[in-house]
């Protein structure tokens, strides 16, 4: 199972655009949460380069950098942030 991090991932509506952009080149997600997928197989090299191209001008990213992907999953988390914001 291949995990994908996806910048800017907001709301409901982003999980179903993202879905979307999954689905019409070929590539079947297994699970789908703000900030991340999982997909069922790991897709080629050509289909992530397809997939992050699309959603780059629908505002989204796929990111790879491990500090880049923490700080996003902070954002996404309404936990988190309660966390952060009790701790300062």
């Amino acid at each position: 199972m291949t995990t994908l991090y996806i910048k800017n991932m907001v709301c409901n509506r982003c999980i179903m655009v993202v879905e979307s952009e999954l689905q019409k080149i070929g590539i079947k997600p297994s699970n789908i949460k703000l900030g991340e997928v999982e997909l069922e197989n790991t897709p080629t090299g050509e289909q992530i380069q397809h997939f992050n191209k699309a959603i780059e001008s629908l505002g989204f990213e796929i990111i790879d950098d491990k500090k880049k992907r923490i700080i996003e999953q902070i954002k996404n988390n309404p936990n988190s942030r309660r966390l952060l914001v009790s701790a300062w």
